[in-house]
């Protein structure tokens, strides 16, 4: 069975709790959001930037203390996936051969005027999501569209609020054993994924989309993706 034949469908998932070790590239208010919501729940968590590791001390000391500095070539070291959470603008200074392999989830957004590289603008102009054409340019990775369409606030919000709300996350990917990874690292981190097809439902997740920043339940989100 594949991803698209489950589109839409509730997720028959592995609901262990998700405990193996992530990487996060990108510091920013973001990825040390992740870093915290991730530290709550007891998954340890890798995290690299443009900066060194010891560049990152106090900036991690402060804003997310139990995750590990490591260099950016090495984020991949004894993790299940990394989570991408760079400044799209910032993709061509990440190392492609680095995340060969992985499940790599793409959790990033245009923001406005934001300047693009040319090989992502080029394909979103050619009618791809953002998240087929970063699937084109890591072609070495199983990319999975989830956790861009939550804000930092929320995601870092606190975890009996976040299990209280029942608030569905959606995950888009081609590759279906990817898909239920992701989900159970949104189940662990207090969130009801739903599988909501291959990757170019991707775009519905994006900052002009009905999804993005909404608060729904799985049945709204399901609803919404219905409709469009």
């Amino acid at each position: 069975m594949t991803t698209q034949d489950k589109n839409l469908s509730p997720l028959q998932e592995d609901t262990a709790p998700f405990t193996n070790r992530i990487g996060i590239l990108g510091a920013g208010r973001a990825g040390t959001a992740l870093a915290r919501a991730a530290a709550t729940v007891g998954i340890p968590v890798n995290i690299a930037s443009s900066r060194s590791p010891s560049q990152m001390k106090y900036h991690l000391a402060q804003y997310a203390p139990k995750a590990t500095a490591v260099p950016a070539k090495d984020i991949s070291t004894d993790v299940s996936l990394v989570v991408l959470m760079v400044p799209q603008d910032d993709l061509d200074d990440v190392d492609r051969e680095s995340l060969a392999g992985l499940t790599l989830i793409d959790a990033t957004n245009r923001w406005e005027d934001m300047p693009l590289p040319s090989w992502l603008e080029d394909g979103q102009a050619a009618g791809l999501s953002s998240s087929e054409v970063i699937a084109q340019h890591f072609a070495s990775s199983r990319i999975v569209k989830a956790l861009n369409h939550i804000s930092h606030w929320d995601l870092d919000s606190d975890s009996s609020t976040r299990q209280a709300q029942q608030r569905a996350l959606a995950v888009a990917s081609d590759h279906e054993a990817d898909a239920v990874l992701v989900a159970r690292l949104v189940r662990t981190l207090g969130f009801t994924p739903v599988l909501v097809g291959e990757l170019p439902k991707g775009s519905l997740l994006e900052p002009e989309g009905e999804i993005f920043n909404q608060v729904l339940s799985p049945a709204q989100l399901r609803a919404l993706l219905h409709k469009s």
